[in-house]
């Protein structure tokens, strides 16, 4: 399908009209496959919110947005807008988290595959790293008189020594980390990789900015939040429902183009 994605930033247009079989993609797919298959015996039971993504792979999800079917798009696209608006006021699972399974699962992110691979020394800082950015999610809220609710701010999850590869090569920690390196180096010079770096991992983010704009989307998660926190869930779900209107429109835009 050809058109300009005229509803994406230029460098976002520009990195589609060329992601199809980019040297991105590939690179991508073959970090992706260094990675051994895993079992889990608590299937998704750490599933628990959605993973921090780098760049290049909230590139490749936009890739593939297009490629869906027009539906599948804005269904995907509203529920991301809707996890980003809700998300301080209510611990939310990660939108394909579904009952001991995920509904990605073949196309599930770097921070998925390597789960429970990391050894427990070397996991523990990152799930500290993790908290101490959360605590400045909730200092920024606290700073605009709103107490977000103690489950929001509840630790991720602890390590998991239930996960162990199934087939392909074995991994350490140093392989790990060479991997990750890779990944966070794909597409640095490349106009589009600040603007996703901008997002912090959070895909939700870069779907509502886009969807809504950087300002507005963050204005309305305020309200949203200020609603919900005050039992006004009327107030905010015609809000959310304004919302996924335009993440909707938002979508189908981007797979046929402005009509």
């Amino acid at each position: 399908m050809n058109h300009s994605y005229s509803c994406l930033p230029q460098p976002l247009a520009q990195a589609m009209l060329g992601w199809p079989g980019s040297g991105w993609q590939v690179r991508l797919e073959n970090i992706y496959a260094a990675l051994p298959a895993t079992s889990c015996e608590r299937r998704g039971a750490c599933c628990a919110l959605l993973p921090p993504m780098h760049p290049v792979e909230m590139l490749a999800w936009l890739g593939g947005l297009c490629q869906a079917d027009p539906e599948t798009s804005c269904v995907l696209a509203a529920d991301l807008v809707r996890h980003f608006l809700l998300n301080a006021a209510q611990r939310l699972p990660c939108p394909w988290a579904r009952e001991d399974s995920c509904a990605r699962y073949e196309g599930r992110f770097f921070g998925c595959r390597a789960y429970g691979l990391w050894s427990k020394q070397a996991y523990q800082p990152r799930r500290i790293q993790s908290m101490e950015a959360a605590q400045k999610v909730q200092e920024a809220w606290q700073g605009m008189g709103v107490d977000l609710p103690s489950e929001v701010c509840a630790p991720p999850p602890a390590y998991c020594d239930k996960v162990a590869p199934v087939s392909g090569p074995a991994i350490d920690d140093a392989g790990l980390d060479a991997l990750e390196s890779e990944l966070a180096g794909l597409g640095k010079d490349q106009p589009w990789h600040d603007l996703l770096a901008g997002c912090g991992g959070d895909l939700s983010y870069l779907v509502a900015g886009l969807a809504l704009g950087w300002r507005e989307c963050l204005q309305t998660k305020v309200a949203v939040t200020h609603a919900i926190l005050a039992g006004d869930h009327e107030q905010a779900e015609q809000t959310l429902a304004q919302a996924g209107q335009a993440a909707r429109a938002w979508a189908r835009d981007l797979i046929s183009g402005p009509a």
